[in-house]
């Protein structure tokens, strides 16, 4: 593995020691059950929040993300700095960009490229990370021998190629459970060239989904030296939308809303749903479906992101909400008013498109998808001190996925020198950094990723490889008749998922597990495409 690969490795695996005044946090219960005591915060002698030694009153109150649109060849400038916000009553110290949270919703059309001059303002080195753009992988903002993260104080700049349409996302890529977290996180809207490829709406949302863990005195705090929570990640117990504490908005009768949703939280999947209303599938990560296709909700791991219509046919009162086996969680609600929609796409809404150039774009592949898997990837767990009472546990639910923190004392307690997160090669043995993939420009690579049982704990885990696309071929066998490109993918516990990999963009890469304190734990792996 070259020096270079090394960094990336080693950075990723230490995390930002930060010399901030520890701070202590309280405890609260929900609705939903979710529970953090007082003082369940991991290593109470060394935690960590932003802005810790910074007079809250003295900064700026932050902003709503507001649409930053993009021509090809001009740059535009991102800073990272601090603001201050109010959750349950507390006021919070954040991260931002551009003093928004999320940070600026940047707009650009398919095929156009353009540049971004970084500013460090906050109290951690950071980076910016593109997710899903395959762009060059000097600007991947990755840390690395020749591309540091930066520090406080400092500035980057980074070079962004968009090839494909569809709803992408930026982020922090160093200490990403304190960073992202903590409001290091924005969307990215890539319009494709072909103007009628999604059909007419009334209006267009786009959501971030992210949670906080907030106990009686603000936020708990985080490890300071590495990541707590690193068992199940940060489940938090507060819904963060769009930086507010629900998603409200207001809409005439009829009318037909196009929702782009970002899942941007440390470790929650979601399960999407509104009351009084139908619902239609048209895209995911990386544009359109095959086929578009109703739904009654969709499924939305950490980094995922999916694209529904839908159509508020009545007025009243529609509530968005996630529901879970344990029940259901409000987001927040829709109110339809009297006045009709003008004009009215009802019409267009009930028509199911099937999408023939997204096809004609997969046909090519269509020949390896059954071939024997190039490699095969098993994702386990291993916690000493626990595993005679934990080996074999299943606390998921029939679905395969852990909706809710279902051990909080113990998950707060944990970091990864007492659990390790892990991904194994099946041929070579190679456990995380140690794994390094070697694919040739063009390959067709098909992944197998085993969810394996025979563990110390079981979960669901969102895999995302940088810099290239995939398609999700199977899930236990089964194979998946309405194909998305895809570059994140939840892979719930006990299940066996194909994907093909096209491996499209040279440079050295990383794959990962998204949820933040897996990743900060190690569970990550590395490949070159050549």
């Amino acid at each position: 593995m070259n020096n270079k690969l090394f960094l990336c490795a080693a950075l990723l695996l230490a995390g930002c020691a930060n010399s901030v005044a520890p701070q202590q946090g309280g405890g609260m219960m929900n609705g939903g059950g979710m529970m953090n005591g007082g003082g369940v915060q991991g290593d109470a002698s060394a935690t960590f929040l932003p802005g810790a030694q910074v007079d809250p009153s003295t900064l700026p109150a932050a902003k709503a993300s507001e649409a930053l649109s993009v021509t090809d060849g001009q740059t535009i400038t991102l800073t990272a700095g601090l603001v201050r916000t109010t959750v349950n009553g507390h006021t919070v110290v954040m991260y931002a960009y551009n003093g928004e949270v999320p940070g600026p919703s940047i707009e650009a059309k398919q095929g156009t490229s353009f540049h971004v001059h970084f500013v460090n303002n906050i109290d951690l080195p950071t980076t910016v990370h593109w997710h899903g753009l395959r762009l060059d992988s000097a600007s991947d903002g990755v840390p690395t021998d020749e591309h540091p993260a930066v520090e406080p104080g400092g500035s980057t700049d980074y070079t962004l190629r968009v090839p494909d349409e569809g709803v992408f996302w930026y982020h922090t890529h160093v200490r990403e459970d304190v960073e992202q977290n903590m409001g290091l996180y924005g969307s990215i809207l890539v319009s494709p060239t072909k103007t009628d490829a999604y059909a007419p709406v009334n209006a267009t949302e786009t959501v971030l989904l992210n949670d906080l863990l907030m106990g009686s005195d603000g936020v708990v705090p985080f490890g300071q030296e590495k990541a707590d929570h690193v068992l199940m990640g940060r489940f938090g117990n507060t819904p963060f939308i769009n930086g507010a504490t629900s998603y409200e908005a207001n809409f005439p009768q009829g009318s037909v809303v196009r929702f782009n949703f970002v899942n941007v939280a440390n470790a929650r999947p979601l399960k999407l749903t509104f009351s009084n209303a139908k619902m239609k599938l048209v895209g995911g990560d990386n544009g359109r479906y095959e086929h578009e296709q109703f739904v009654d909700s969709v499924i939305i791991g950490p980094s995922e992101r999916t694209t529904v219509d839908v159509l508020f046919a009545t007025s009243g009162v529609s509530t968005f909400a996630s529901t879970t086996p344990a029940g259901t969680t409000e987001l927040g609600s829709v109110t339809v008013g009297a006045a009709k929609a003008s004009p009215s796409y009802a019409t267009e809404f009930q028509q199911l498109r099937t999408n023939v150039d997204v096809i004609a774009d997969i046909d090519s592949f269509r020949s390896s998808f059954d071939k024997v898997p190039d490699e095969t990837l098993h994702l386990v767990s291993t916690i000493p001190a626990m595993h005679q009472m934990m080996h074999g546990m299943d606390m998921t639910g029939s679905d395969g996925i852990e909706w809710e923190d279902s051990m909080e004392m113990m998950n707060a307690q944990s970091n990864k020198s007492n659990t390790q997160w892990k991904m194994i090669d099946e041929a070579t043995k190679a456990v995380n950094d140690q794994i390094h993939y070697n694919f040739k420009l063009g390959d067709k690579v098909k992944i197998r990723i085993v969810n394996d049982t025979d563990t110390d704990h079981q979960m669901s885990h969102p895999i995302h490889f940088h810099g290239n696309r995939f398609l999700v071929l199977s899930d236990n066998g089964t194979a998946n008749t309405n194909l998305v490109w895809k570059d994140s993918a939840l892979i719930p516990t006990g299940h066996t998922v194909d994907i093909l990999l096209e491996a499209s963009n040279p440079g050295d890469w990383m794959f990962h597990c998204h949820i933040a304190e897996h990743l900060e734990g190690g569970m990550m792996g590395l490949f070159t495409v050549q």
